[in-house]
This record gives structure tokens, sequence and C-alpha cells, in this order.
């Protein structure tokens, strides 16, 4: 996959290219991950392909034949039960060729990967873990190690997320402040908006408006002291930097679309992620868009500790991109 664009490739998506090719991993508990899948062909052309990895439930190793039969029939139900989810949720014209694909791995997150090397995947999708309360996200072992070695984006979305039947009608970019200690501009430092040219070019694509906000869980960065001063000033710094990028990125597609994107930016900070990211409003049609950290891995998904915090209390869909493949 080392000749892929992801963001290319979004911008070229609309304009008669081929449609996004979507990996969801499969959960029988839940439909979240599928239903995604659908929201985002409300708005983009896209082309779905379900996989799962086989669960061994016999004791004994067996035979070459009988395994191969085994492997069949399991294949067979799996299949029956993914279409029947893509039925009730995805039109037939948006499925893969091959729409449901069991690996014979026992592990989820390789053969996620595998198949969305062989699929030519643009995005993975995951579903949150059952045991969270609704509108929020909670990884499942599968979503904690794609969040730190998926090779595409990786789309997240919260548990019984309820998304807007006109699919995607804005698109949130957010700064996550790393800062330790209450730190001013330590959110600033170094910061390179990874993720930052794929939300603007989606934006741009989807001809809905852009959103900027710098997030910080420091109730310090409020509030009228010198030290919140001297943090606001910083930010404001920082997401005046975050527009001008944005605007470039439209102006590198089409110089009208730079003239017609409409983005915003604001600084959420509250006492605590969950404060913080409820302090804004969210609708429907939202999607977050977030950059992760540098990696020793090229061109993989890295969520350090604080993204991943920061994630938990995301009230709609999340896709995060993967640094260094910009």
């Amino acid at each position: 996959m080392s000749s892929h664009s992801f963001t290319s490739d979004l911008a070229e998506c609309t304009a008669g290219g081929r449609p996004l090719r979507v990996v969801v991993g499969w959960d029988s508990l839940s439909t979240e991950a599928v239903e995604f899948a659908a929201w985002l062909g409300r708005s983009l052309p896209v082309s779905v392909q379900v996989v799962s990895a086989v669960e061994n439930s016999w004791k004994k190793p067996l035979s070459g034949k009988k395994y191969k039969k085994w492997f069949k029939d399991r294949a067979a139900e799996f299949e029956q039960q993914a279409r029947k989810v893509l039925k009730a949720h995805v039109p037939r014209a948006q499925w893969a060729k091959h729409s449901a694909h069991l690996a014979p791995s026992a592990h989820l997150t390789d053969s996620l990967c595998e198949s969305a090397q062989e699929f030519s995947a643009d995005l993975i999708l995951l579903g949150s873990s059952a045991k969270t309360q609704k509108g929020r996200f909670r990884p499942t072992s599968t979503a904690d190690a794609l969040m730190h070695a998926s090779p595409v984006p990786l789309g997240l979305a919260p548990r019984d997320v309820h998304l807007s039947r006109k699919g995607i009608t804005r698109v949130t970019y957010a700064v996550v402040d790393r800062g330790t200690g209450g730190e001013p501009g330590a959110a600033a430092e170094g910061e390179v908006f990874s993720g930052l040219p794929y939300a603007a070019t989606l934006a741009c694509v989807l001809g809905v408006p852009l959103r900027i906000i710098a997030f910080s869980p420091s109730a310090e960065n409020s509030g009228v002291s010198e030290h919140a001063a001297e943090w606001n000033e910083t930010t404001l710094g920082l997401l005046d930097r975050a527009r001008d990028e944005a605007f470039g990125v439209a102006a590198s597609i089409d110089p009208s679309c730079a003239d017609s994107l409409d983005v915003h930016s604001i600084i959420a900070v509250g006492k605590g992620w969950k404060r913080a990211i409820d302090s804004v409003k969210w609708k429907k049609g939202d999607l977050m868009c977030l950059g992760s950290q540098p990696s020793e891995l090229y061109r993989r998904v890295f969520v350090g500790s604080t993204e991943g915090e920061f994630i938990r209390f995301a009230p709609v869909p999340v896709l995060i991109y993967p640094r260094g493949a910009e």
C-alpha cells in the first residue's frame, strides 16, 4: 500500500474516480461499524466489505480435510450473517464484489490489516465495546490494537450512536492539548496538524463546514487568570495556523473550494475531557477527525494515551488519520 494516497483518493472519489473502499470489522453483538459505513455511503461513493476472523470451537487439531470442511461451513455461516446485516443497512450497490470475508486467522487485528492490504482499502471501521454508555466509545481489544497499528485511516463509532439520514453535514478537526501540568502553549509546540489535510479535503468534497476545535481538559485554561490569558493567546495563534493550512488545502484542490469553504475555529475547555467535549454542540451529522502521533512505524495510526482517553468521550464517529501518510 506504499503508493496509496488516502487524501488524493478522497479528493478524486466524487470526480468520477473509484469509490472509497471500506473494510468493516465484524462484531455480531453490534452493528455500529456497519451503520458507520452506511452513513458514509450517504455522502460518498463507497464499496463495503465486512471482515471477521474464524473462532476455533474444537479442542483438538483437525486433519486437513476436516479443517477445510469446518472452515467452509463457518465461512458460509458468516457470509449469511454479514449479508443479512448489510442488507438491513447498506444499499446493495455499495457492497463490494466479495462483501463478506472470513479470514482463517484467529486474530481479527491481523485479519483486518491483511484484508485492507488485499482490498486496497481506504478505511477500516470498528464499533465500540458494548460495555460502555450509549453515545460514548470504549475500544475493544481489536480497536485498541488498531489504534496503534492501522495502516489506513481508522474509523471508530460510539456505542448506539444516532447518525443523520443526510450523511455527514459537518467535519470537526480536533486539536488535542497534550500539555502536562497546564503549561501554556504545550499543545502548539511541534504541532504539524496531522490529519488536517484529510479533514479539509473531506469538507471540500462534501461541501460542508469545517470546524477546528482546540480541546483542553484543564480548568486552569479558562477564566481570566494570567495563565489562562497566555494559554488562550497561544492557542488562538495555533488555530489561525490551522485555518490557513485548511484554506491552503482547499486551494490546492480547486481555487473555488477555497472561496466556498466555511471554516470556523473555537476553543473548548473543561475540567476533564468529558466536560471539554460536552462544552461544544454536536449534531447527528458531525464527523470528528483526529491526527495520530509520530510513530516508528511509517504510515501507521498511533494513538497516544492522551488521545486514547479523549476518544472515549467522543459523542460522534471519529476518523483517525495515520501520521506520515500525507
